[in-house]
């Protein structure tokens, strides 16, 4: 297990993206640890991550799961690992980057939520959305139709699914890709 002795324990920034670290990692003696980037590594599992964690960004591992997230996280980005779950989200996140993964719902989204890119995964389905949301990105899926978008809504990027049916699409859109999936859809 990685418990990285070298760094002092009260630093607030961790980077140690890039450093070929391995497995599974201990993150309980950096109780002041507020933005941790761990990207671009072979790590297969983040424990105990302190509650003072604000930002994540451990994109580009192995990891498969990431459960008890803590209750102040604000920013996560998983992208590119082999996530198949994320069902525990803090009430806290704003921002979630999760493209890429083996992701197939996203049931349980926190009512805090602004940004959601999970494009290039296996979702069929994005019901329940959250009315914070302002940009959706779920390009590359197997959604076959979205419903009850946000009514603040102002990003979509939903290509490359088999979308067949769009409902009430959102008058706060100023930003729809690809555009020609919608001219024939909301008539």
């Amino acid at each position: 297990m990685n418990t990285f002795e070298d760094y002092d324990e009260n630093i607030t920034h961790l980077n140690i993206d890039e450093k070929n670290i391995v497995g599974i990692c201990d993150f309980s003696r950096f109780k002041k640890l507020e933005v941790l980037n761990c990207g671009n590594n072979l790590i297969t599992s983040l424990n105990f991550l302190p509650n003072s964690i604000k930002e994540i960004f451990c994109e580009f591992n192995k990891i498969t799961s990431l459960d008890c997230l803590p209750s102040s996280l604000i920013k996560l980005s998983c992208t590119q690992n082999e996530i198949t779950s994320l069902d525990c989200l803090p009430n806290s996140l704003e921002e979630l980057w999760c493209d890429g993964n083996k992701i197939t719902s996203l049931d349980r989204l926190p009512n805090s939520l602004k940004k959601l890119y999970c494009a290039g995964n296996q979702i069929t389905y994005l019901d329940n959305l959250p009315n914070s949301l302002i940009i959706l990105d779920c390009e590359s899926n197997k959604l076959q139709s979205l419903n009850n978008l946000p009514k603040g809504l102002k990003e979509l990027w939903c290509g490359e699914n088999n979308l067949q049916i769009i409902n009430n699409l959102p008058k706060t859109l100023i930003l729809v890709q690809p555009y020609y999936l919608f001219r024939t859809a909301n008539k």
